[in-house]
């Protein structure tokens, strides 16, 4: 009775793994049959309309379409003669960036060609389909497609689509390419559940459609246009894009063998996650960010994966940048599951010259597997490596041991307890150089590291290091909130440019404490809080945290050295703006200021715009932020701590959470609404700040022009005009207006610019020896000036 129950069950057991497997190598062959492209049918069209959102797609010519897959066609190559047209979104910079890059205001254009891949309603829109032979130059354009966008991409477009027919998505996906007519080739792109935007592109802010071009100037898509869905617009609000996110990764477990380093690195990871919605496949990404060449040679590659202990079915295509895992049953909304995936590849750069025993991750934001965006998880790290060299990484190292496997290797483990969305490493042989941060308020002291290269990098003075690293994360601590994490650490890192991971900056060597080397310590340092503790939501919002970073980096190089130091940084700030663009060929027309808002994100990036991106978000950002601190502050006491307030309150709600623009703006109303500005000018909030300043682009100048009226009692009363030029007329801005009376004594009185001339008088004990408009360079203006008379 006994073995018959054994034996039953074990049929049972068999069954159910044989059943999986079916599942698997259906899900699979699905795939196959999709990434084959292979064409069946045709039919020919006249005057046929695709209505896809908000564009317009017009095919007097032959379809030849695929066969069923999943029970649907999921392509098509149109050849013909053709018509495209893009309703234009309404949002004044997608209009300026159409401008900008296309020169026209309406993508419109005629095209030869076109290749479709879909999974929503286009075949029943295409007709009737009937046998033909095979058509020589549809076929290739059908073999060429997919090929080229994983090499410009990294985008698996079939496994996308794959997933789209397994998730069983509604509305489905649909990716064009149009070619032959006066715009040359360009794709448009629709995703409602926003993957292929996201994973693709980083753009996540609730972007559904996309239009853009390759560019072999800047290897890689120039987007001409990104937008809402036609019901988000109507609607009148858009849900972010990580509302469509599968899973939310909890916990990683990995293991990093770096002992043959030089060759591989071999990455074990045991991801704990949460379901958040019903899917059949996950997309995951890896070594994203990586250009097409060493996405080909030195992308991590997928070994082996598990689904909590069971083997799992998956897919990664040359040049892709990701990839995706099939299940043989359904994940259900809510559930947790544990996956474990082994990958191995040729991920890690090794710096040059002097540096030439030092290695790095090739890119330190995408070596281990992802899903969305920004997703926060804890972490334990254990690194196999030579026992000659070092490992500096995020979190509290825990131990660190020789390998009991191997003579030559050490094991060394790194915790971070708290959830953060990146984390990093390097190999190197450092010198660990050690202190203790004792905070001012009397919190828990936290381990402070400088990993070094002694003797390699004559420019490096730990004890430099040491000092300001703790000066200014003890600074930070003082002006936006608590400090989280277990301990607080920098690597040098031999590059030219520096990262702020929570706990961990990569940072190359600096000098002897001028107040450049200070300003950049101080915003990476600055990241702890603006990356780490409050991430930004989407591309639209990352000046939350780049741009928050300069301008903490500011503050602190001005109280660490003296106030000309702040206002000469202050001035470098906004000489940015004003510059003429930099272009892949060389210097570019206008200013700037002029290319686009800050709400545009890495979209500033452009063949046209190469430096506008750094421009806007790190330095207009900066800019902004000082704006609020102006406007927020008490001028007639000199108190500057309401914006300190605000900014800790603004931490303390979104303390280990991500942020939008539109967030921080109700925290900065709530406290603005109690300001001295507010209450003097009968102002209610902010929103026409955030308006003028983030979501558009005039750069204003001032004139204030005063007469000084003596009074009887021995006061006296300062009046005029402020004239605003090279703005708006509905332009708002409050200015401070800045009065010096000898021996240090000085006022300082708001004045309200409405419009291009404002009135304004002003009391005051005594008579003024100076009078300046905004010396100290609050509000960002292109020239201020004041003129008696």
């Amino acid at each position: 009775m006994k073995s018959s129950f054994i034996f039953i069950t074990l049929c049972i057991l068999l069954f159910g793994l044989q059943q999986q497997t079916n599942a698997q190598d259906t899900d699979l062959a699905l795939y196959a049959q999709i990434k084959s492209f292979a064409l069946t049918g045709a039919v020919d069209v006249k005057g046929l309309v695709l209505k896809k959102d908000r564009a317009e797609i017009t095919l007097d010519g032959t379809v030849y379409l695929t066969a069923t897959a999943g029970g649907q066609i999921t392509g098509a190559v149109f050849i013909g003669e053709g018509k495209f047209n893009l309703e234009t979104p309404p949002t004044d910079f997608e209009k300026d960036n159409i401008r900008r890059l296309t020169g026209t205001d309406r993508i419109e254009t005629d095209f030869k060609t076109a290749v479709f891949r879909f999974t929503d309603d286009s075949a029943q829109q295409l007709g009737t389909v009937h046998s033909t032979p095979p058509n020589e130059r549809a076929e290739k354009l059908a073999k060429e497609f997919e090929p080229r966008l994983l090499k410009e991409l990294g985008l698996n477009l079939s496994a996308r689509l794959a997933q789209s027919i397994l998730n069983q998505e509604k509305p489905g996906v649909f990716f064009g390419t149009f070619d032959g007519g006066k715009r040359g080739r360009f794709n448009l792109i629709l995703d409602h559940q926003t993957r292929i935007p996201v994973n693709s592109f980083e753009i996540n802010g609730g972007e559904k459609g996309i239009v853009y071009t390759h560019s072999s100037m800047l290897d890689g898509p120039e987007i001409w246009t990104a937008f809402y869905s036609l019901e988000d617009y109507k609607r009148g609000n858009v849900e972010y894009s990580d509302m469509h996110d599968l899973v939310d990764i909890l916990h990683y477990d990995m293991v990093l063998d770096l002992r043959d380093h030089k060759k591989h690195l071999n990455l074990k990871s045991r991801i704990e996650a949460q379901a958040l919605a019903t899917f059949r496949v996950l997309n995951l990404l890896v070594g994203d960010d990586l250009s097409d060449d060493w996405r080909l040679q030195k992308q991590l590659r997928v070994k082996s994966i598990k689904l909590n202990g069971n083997d799992a079915a998956f897919v990664q295509e040359d040049w892709e940048g990701g990839f995706s895992v099939f299940l043989s049953n359904p994940i259900s909304a809510r559930s947790k599951f544990v996956l474990e995936i082994e990958l191995d590849g040729d991920f890690i750069m090794d710096a040059y010259g002097k540096y030439d025993d030092c290695h790095y991750p090739r890119s330190n934001q995408s070596w281990f597997p992802r899903h969305g965006y920004l997703d926060r998880a804890t972490f334990d790290l254990t690194f196999r490596h030579p026992k000659k060299l070092h490992i500096a990484s995020a979190g509290l190292r825990l131990s660190e041991e020789p390998d009991p496997e191997d003579n030559n290797a050490v094991v060394t483990k790194y915790r971070m307890t708290h959830p953060v969305p990146l984390v990093t490493f390097a190999l190197a042989p450092f010198e660990r150089h050690t202190d203790v941060i004792k905070w001012e308020n009397g919190a828990q002291p936290v381990p402070l590291e400088f990993d070094s290269l002694s003797g390699r990098a004559a420019s490096i003075d730990e004890k430099f290091m040491l000092q300001e690293l703790s000066n200014s994360v003890r600074y930070f601590q003082a002006v936006f909130g608590d400090y989280p994490y277990p301990s607080f650490s920098a690597a040098f890192h031999p590059f030219s440019f520096g990262q702020g991971f929570p706990s961990l900056l990569m940072i190359p060597a600096a000098a002897n404490g001028t107040k450049s080397d200070l300003q950049f310590i101080a915003h990476e340092t600055a990241h702890q809080w603006w990356g780490g503790i409050v991430a930004w939501r989407s591309y639209r919002d990352q000046w939350l945290s780049e741009g928050f970073a300069d301008y903490s980096g500011i503050l602190f190089t001005g109280r660490r050295l003296n106030l000309e130091a702040e206002r000469d940084l202050l001035r470098w700030t906004r000489q940015e703006l004003i510059e003429p663009p930099r272009t892949v060929s060389g210097i570019g027309k206008g200013r700037l200021v002029d290319v686009g808002p800050i709400i545009l994100g890495h979209r500033l990036f452009t063949r046209k715009t190469t430096d506008a991106y750094d421009a806007l978000i790190y330095s207009k950002g900066a800019l902004v932020l000082r704006m609020l601190h102006f406007l927020l502050s008490d001028q007639q006491t000199g108190n500057y701590q309401p914006f300190f307030d605000m900014m800790t309150d603004f931490v303390n709600r979104y303390r280990n959470k991500t942020a939008s623009t539109d967030d921080f703006r109700l925290v900065v109303n709530e406290h603005f609404a109690r300001s001295q500005i507010a209450k003097a000018y009968g102002i209610p909030n902010l929103n026409w700040l955030f308006k003028q300043e983030v979501y558009e682009t005039a750069l204003p100048s001032y004139e204030l022009q005063y007469q000084i009226n003596d009074q009887p009692d021995g006061k006296v009363i300062v009046s005029g005009t402020i004239n605003q030029s090279n703005a708006p007329k509905d332009w708002i801005m409050v200015l401070p207006v800045k009065f010096s009376f000898g021996e240090k004594q000085i006022a300082i009185a708001p004045v309200l610019a409405n419009g291009p001339t404002s009135k304004f008088q002003i009391h005051l004990p005594a008579r003024p020896k100076r009078v300046e408009l905004d010396p100290d360079h609050w509000i960002i203006a292109e020239k201020v000036s004041a003129i008696e008379g």
